[in-house]
């Protein structure tokens, strides 16, 4: 039972991560690691990060990426994006895409077939292609994909290097109703699927969408002292002026969606990049759009 005290006294931004925890957390089909944040913890006073003092920094985009049915257009977007935002910002190193960014994140008609239709192993055509443009930008380069390895899928995020290879592969450990639909499997939890790389000194994470209600994932990650998280997801959410997953985390946020209707579904594109207090420094929402960031982390 919730009080009419309560919701007399709770702020906007309360009912809105309300509405994220919702559709980010609640939406796992893990109920034994499900992390269940008090609102009260994640609404109150805002806390200031004081970055004054920073010692390493690294310059990164998070792309909300209207995303086409066909896989070979999305390919094609992407290079596009990646070479608008470092000709826009030339001292780009980072640029991060959204969940399951090759193609729709669910066809509700034909959800199996159709992920087994743009699913790719990695590396394979569509890696080593993407590959080619952080490369030639000399960038870290990351994005989801449908993961193809033998007969099994994964929803997966890849970093690449700025020489075009892999840095890192995460595997999806928290699946939703939608991903199962999709016949996808869920990662391990294993060490090798806590995934963590040092970028500029700074100790870097991959999550997927729902990893973010994982307390497993979610206390490998602070016990390993992570510093930025690279969090792709396909979100309707449509805004809020606070991100608690940082707080959660301690740790910088750079969040990638994506945007416009895929069948029933409508992606709002909300994208941003937040500090370790939670505050939202570099955000934007309702269009295909790319943010900019100097990350400074102390």
């Amino acid at each position: 039972y919730i009080s009419p005290f309560f919701w007399r006294t709770m702020r906007r931004e309360g009912v809105l991560i309300l509405l994220l925890l919702i559709m980010l957390g609640g939406t796992s089909c893990q109920e034994e690691d499900l992390i269940v944040q008090s609102l009260y913890d994640v609404s109150g006073a805002r806390l200031i990060y004081e970055d004054s003092q920073a010692s390493k920094f690294i310059n990164v985009v998070a792309v909300s990426m209207q995303v086409s049915y066909d896989k070979d257009e999305n390919i094609d977007q992407l290079k596009r994006l990646c070479s608008r935002a470092v000709n826009e910002h030339p001292d780009t190193e980072l640029i991060l895409f959204g969940e399951s960014i090759l193609g729709w994140y669910i066809d509700e008609d034909e959800p199996e077939n159709y992920q087994e239709l743009i699913a790719e192993p990695i590396p394979g055509p569509a890696v080593d292609e993407i590959a080619l443009v952080a490369d030639s930008l000399n960038i870290y380069l990351a994005f989801g994909l449908t993961e193809k390895r033998n007969d099994t899928l994964f929803n997966s995020q890849i970093l690449l290097n700025p020489n075009g290879e892999v840095e890192a592969v995460h595997r999806k450990i928290n699946l939703t109703q939608d991903d199962l639909s999709n016949g996808i499997i869920a990662g391990p939890k294993t060490e090798d699927n806590v995934t963590l790389v040092t970028i500029n000194g700074i100790r870097t994470g991959l999550i997927v969408c729902a990893d973010v209600s994982g307390y497993w994932l979610t206390k490998q990650l602070v016990n390993k002292n992570v510093e930025l998280i690279l969090h792709s997801l396909a979100s309707e959410v449509p805004e809020f002026v606070f991100d608690p997953v940082a707080r959660q985390f301690n740790a910088w946020e750079v969040f990638a969606n994506r945007f416009g209707s895929e069948g029933t579904r409508n992606y709002s594109g909300l994208t941003y990049i937040a500090d370790p207090s939670g505050s939202i420094r570099s955000g934007a929402s309702k269009s295909a759009i790319y943010m900019y960031h100097r990350i400074a982390v102390r």
